[in-house]
C-alpha cells in the first residue's frame, strides 16, 4: 500500500510539473524599439519569427544604439506577447512608422536589460512631459492604446527620444492556441447554384467524407457549373477547386431523371476527385452515391427538405443541409433573378407530431365519452316510503 501511494504521488508531481513548464519555461518577450536618429548599421531588416535573442545579445545592441546617451522612454507591461502587438497594431503604427523601427520577437529578460543600462539615470514617473539626455524614464502600462499620446508629448520636447516597448513575461499557454477546423470556415454561408435550368440551394457548404475514415471535407462555395440535358434526364455537373495539397479538384454530378410522367426524381449523385496538380493530375474512380430520401417533385414545383440529405455508398458520403432545388425555375422581373416556386416538402402533412396529437386527443375523447355515458346512466330514486302507508316493495326486475 505504501509503494502504491508513493508511485501515485510521483505521477501527480510529474503531471503538475509538465503542466507548469509550458507556461513558465519560456520567459522571452517581444520588444519594439523606435525613434532617435537612423543608424545605417542598425537598419531595419527582415525578422525571423523563430529567433530568440539572449539578454547578452540584446545588451550589445542597446549599447551600440545608445552610444550617444539619448533619452530613453521604456514602456513595461506585466504581460506582453506577440498577440498583443498584433491586436493593437493600428495604435502602434501611429508612432512606430519610420526607418528607425526595430523589432525582436523574443528577448530574454528584456526589461531587466534595459533597466540595467550604465550611465543612465532611472526615473519612475507616469506623468512627465520631457526628459533629458542620459535619462531613462520607466512607465508601467496596462493598455497599449495610451502609448501614442504619451510618446508624442515627450517627443515634442526632445526629437532624439528613443522608445522601447516590452513586457515582464508572456503568460499565453500553448493550449490556448487551437488549430481551426478547415471545414467550419464556410459553415454559416449558403451554397447556391444558378444554372440555365437548375436552381439549387443549401444552407451550408457541401460536406464530403471520403474513404478510410478521413475527416469531412467542406467543398468551396464557388463551383464551375455545366449541364448535360438528355431526353429523360438532366445532369448538373459541379467542379470545385481542391481543398488541400493532395486533392487538385472535386467533381459532383447531380442526376435528375424523369421516371414518372410529369415528375423529376433526384436519386443519384456521382463523385470524383483528382490528385496532383493541373498538369499532372490523376483521376480517382467515379463513385455512385444514392440517397434513402425519396426526392420526387412535379414539373414547375421545387423540392425542399430541412433535414440532412445524405448520398452515400460503402466508401463515400455526401451531406447536403436544408436542400431546395427546382428544374426550370421562374424568373422574377422585380428582383431580376430566378426564384423557387411552391415546394414539395420531404415531410408530409401527417407528421409524427400530428399523429401523436391525434392519438392523444382520441384517447381523451374516448375517456370523456365513457364518463358522460356513465353520468347519463345514473338513475335517482323517484318513490319514497310513507310512514302511514304501505311499505314500498321493489322487485328485482325494477
Amino acid at each position: 500500500m505504501t509503494r502504491f501511494c508513493s508511485a501515485l504521488c510521483f505521477v501527480l508531481i510529474i503531471t503538475v510539473v509538465f503542466e507548469i513548464l509550458p507556461s513558465h519555461a519560456d520567459n522571452a518577450v517581444p520588444v519594439l524599439l523606435w525613434g532617435g536618429s537612423v543608424n545605417s548599421d542598425l537598419a531595419t531588416s527582415a525578422v525571423n519569427p523563430f529567433l530568440k535573442t539572449t539578454s547578452e545579445e540584446f545588451d550589445l545592441f542597446l549599447r551600440k544604439k545608445l552610444e550617444n546617451s539619448p533619452p530613453v522612454l521604456l514602456y513595461v507591461k506585466d504581460n506582453l506577447c506577440i498577440e498583443d502587438l498584433v491586436k493593437h497594431k493600428q495604435h502602434l503604427q501611429k508612432v512606430t512608422t519610420g526607418d528607425s523601427l526595430h523589432y525582436f520577437p523574443a528577448v530574454e529578460k528584456a526589461a531587466s536589460t534595459v533597466e540595467d543600462l550604465p550611465s543612465y539615470n532611472q526615473t519612475y514617473n507616469d506623468y512627465m512631459d520631457s526628459i533629458s539626455d542620459g535619462q531613462l524614464l520607466i512607465v508601467s502600462i496596462s493598455n497599449l492604446d495610451i502609448i501614442p499620446e504619451t510618446y508624442k508629448t515627450i517627443r515634442d520636447s526632445n526629437p532624439n527620444l528613443i522608445a522601447v516597448l516590452t513586457g515582464k513575461a508572456c503568460s499565453y499557454r500553448r493550449s490556448e492556441r487551437v488549430k481551426r477546423d478547415n471545414y467550419k470556415e464556410n459553415a454559416s454561408e449558403p451554397f447556391i447554384v444558378i444554372s440555365p435550368r437548375v436552381l439549387l440551394y443549401s444552407s451550408q457548404g457541401l460536406l464530403v467524407k471520403s474513404e478510410n475514415g478521413k475527416a469531412a471535407i467542406s467543398l468551396p462555395l464557388n463551383a464551375n457549373v455545366t449541364e448535360d440535358t438528355r431526353a429523360s434526364s438532366l445532369n448538373l455537373q459541379l467542379a470545385f477547386q481542391g481543398t488541400d495539397a493532395l486533392i487538385y479538384k472535386h467533381e459532383l454530378v447531380f442526376m435528375f431523371e424523369v421516371r414518372t410522367a410529369g415528375y423529376y426524381t433526384f436519386k443519384t449523385a456521382n463523385y470524383t476527385y483528382y490528385t496532383g496538380t493541373n498538369s499532372t493530375n490523376k483521376k480517382s474512380k467515379e463513385q455512385s452515391l444514392t440517397t434513402d430520401t425519396d426526392i420526387v417533385f412535379p414539373f414547375n414545383f421545387s423540392y425542399h427538405c430541412s433535414q440532412y440529405i445524405i448520398f452515400k455508398n460503402n466508401f463515400t458520403l455526401l451531406n447536403i443541409t436544408n436542400l431546395q432545388v427546382q428544374i426550370d425555375p421562374k424568373y422574377d422581373n422585380t428582383s431580376r433573378t430566378k426564384i423557387f416556386d411552391d415546394a414539395y416538402d420531404c415531410v408530409g402533412f401527417t407528421t409524427i407530431p400530428i399523429w401523436t396529437g391525434i392519438f392523444v386527443t382520441s384517447i381523451l375523447a374516448l375517456i370523456i365519452i365513457w364518463a358522460l355515458t356513465m353520468i347519463i346512466d345514473i338513475r335517482t330514486m323517484d318513490r319514497f316510503d310513507d310512514p302511514k302507508g304501505k311499505t314500498i316493495t321493489i322487485s328485482a326486475q325494477e
